[in-house]
């Protein structure tokens, strides 16, 4: 790569190319096994397991899922919120070669069924209180498993649903007796991963990512990182879903490089889970979503804390006030730096840096990435200094595709650069500002919410005549879906039946937070739906 306008903003630790060890990712595991055996590895709550205990884990599921016929490029999903036992199931995949399909937990059955009928897992690793929906599409035939790991919680314990391809977690691991390191040749070229996101456009799409692109981006994130955090001092702190990119990333993927601690956040919503979890076990590292930091700011327990241990607050998902990112320097001592990134580059692409930052910004690119603004019509034409254009990337972690999907691929890869559909500026130093988005995600809490997911739900209700679904701006959220809707001739209805109906078929956070009724949407020239109409119409009523 030439050089670059922002390479003389580097922290003076990061160098403007690495060299990347030319290993799979379970090898850095294995090598912090060796070098801190007895350091703790996952923290939750009181228990701690050593780098040595969640190894000797580790082995008894891999050889499990060996014995059960998982053989290297097979999927497995894992749906868990933050604890140890997810850790376990990432890393056993890896050890073996087969590929993690991170799935949240909280996922409907229609939302499932199109994540496990794309990516065939042959094993789900569930949280037994959210394993119905799991055990229902295997015994309707509508999914089959080979086997359905059911994790339970020490205190929580939930009775799971007669499954003759159930099998408690604890139980795999334990029933052959076998702990040692599986013999099982994987290589750097492998895929590791299939990250679900919705791409530059369409449903949802598994983003392939192998153990190069993972250990490339866990190296880059690592260094910017130790600038303010040297690596022995690194201590994460995993409030941010780890089945979520930006969790993986910034807890796994830097503990992969540093042999540090991750502490375990499993319920992030409420602010004092965060609190106590930062008091007890002073976490250094935190990645974090706007909605998290006012919730700490703003939470009438948080000066009677001590949250000084936190030297370097990651920024992601969505800007973050001044106001709010000044507040928590104050409380905390730390310093925030907002990055930019996607699935498909295994989370970033840009950063600002610790001695350099410009708020507002999402920073300059990592080393080994290059960035382009390009028009938005043909995508081929640089655009000056200041002017807006879609960022497009090259970069070591950006992956080799979607999963079996050709045709995405090509549209969203295109001589090497990766489109991210994303329209920014980049000012006379590198640093980047996204001002827009030509894809109609809506990012709620640093989850990708996808309208046409919303509009198919609500197509579904018999009153429905048409809807849109649009983002609208929301203070702690970032974003917050909003739908309109037109009704059938001579219907009536209300908002909360319609928010009712969808909580019946979406997770949570997407279901829509508004519904306006309208008598007719507005219309592209081809006849489309016009979001952007909408979108200005709401900023209009709303006086934005």
């Amino acid at each position: 790569m030439k050089e670059r306008i922002w390479q003389k903003h580097y922290d003076p630790q990061v160098p403007i190319s690495f060299t990347y060890p030319n290993i799979p990712l379970k090898e850095l595991f294995r090598r912090n096994v060796m070098d801190y055996p007895d350091k703790p590895y996952v923290i939750i709550n009181d228990i701690q397991l050593s780098y040595s205990t969640v190894n000797m884990m580790v082995n008894g599921l891999a050889n499990y899922l060996l014995s059960t016929g998982v053989k290297k490029g097979d999927r497995v999903a894992l749906m868990m919120p933050n604890i140890p036992q997810y850790v376990v199931g990432f890393h056993a995949c890896l050890a073996i070669g087969a590929i993690l399909v991170p799935t949240n937990f909280q996922y409907t059955r229609h939302e499932l069924q199109h994540t496990f009928r794309d990516s065939t897992p042959k094993v789900a690793i569930v949280l037994a209180a959210f394993s119905g929906n799991v055990i229902d599409l295997h015994e309707s035939g509508d999914y089959k498993f080979e086997k359905i790991l059911t994790v339970q919680l020490q205190n929580m314990p939930m009775e799971v649903k007669s499954c003759s391809a159930a099998m408690d977690f604890t139980e795999a691991i334990q029933s052959l007796g076998d702990f040692s390191e599986p013999d099982a040749e994987v290589l750097p070229e492998d895929l590791a991963i299939l990250q679900y996101t919705g791409g530059t456009t369409g449903v949802s799409k598994g983003c392939c990512l192998s153990n190069a692109n993972v250990l490339a981006m866990a190296l880059q994130t690592t260094t910017a990182i130790s600038a303010n955090c040297p690596l022995n001092d690194i201590k994460t702190l995993a409030a941010i879903p780890l089945y979520h990119i930006y969790g993986e990333n910034t807890n796994l993927n830097v503990c992969l490089i540093s042999g540090g601690s991750m502490i375990l956040v499993p319920d992030p919503t409420n602010p004092l889970n965060i609190l106590e979890a930062v008091k007890k076990h002073k976490p250094t590292v935190w990645a974090s979503v706007p909605a998290m930091i006012i919730g700490i700011n703003n939470h009438p327990e948080t000066p009677n804390y001590d949250i000084g241990s936190i030297k370097v607050i990651i920024g992601g998902s969505s800007p973050i006030a001044v106001e709010a990112i000044r507040k928590f320097e104050e409380l905390s001592g730390g310093i925030i730096i907002e990055g930019y990134g996607l699935s498909e580059s295994s989370n970033v692409l840009t950063v600002n840096t610790l001695n350099k930052r410009k708020i507002g910004t999402v920073g300059i690119p990592m080393p080994d990435v290059d960035i382009r603004l390009v028009d938005l019509e043909t995508g081929t034409k640089d655009m000056p200094l200041g002017e807006p254009g879609e960022l497009i990337a090259k970069a070591p972690q950006i992956m080799s595709g979607y999963w079996q999907n050709q045709e995405e691929t090509d549209n969203a890869i295109r001589d090497g650069w990766l489109y991210t559909g994303d329209i920014a500026t980049m000012d006379e130093d590198g640093f980047v500002t996204i001002v827009d988005r030509k894809k109609d995600m809506i990012i709620c809490s640093g989850f990708n919410v996808y309208p046409r997911d919303i509009d198919e739900v609500l197509y579904t209700h018999p009153k429905v005549l048409e809807t849109c679904c649009i983002g609208v701006p929301d203070e702690k959220r970032g974003e917050s879906p909003k739908a309109y809707v037109v009704l059938k001739p001579g219907e009536t209805g209300t908002a909360e039946e319609f928010i009712a109906f969808c909580k019946e078929k979406l997770t949570g956070y997407k279901i829509p937070k508004y519904i306006e009724f309208i008598n007719e949407l507005p219309r592209t020239q081809v006849g489309k739906p016009d979001r952007k109409a909408l979108k200005e119409l709401d900023s209009k009523k709303a006086g934005r």
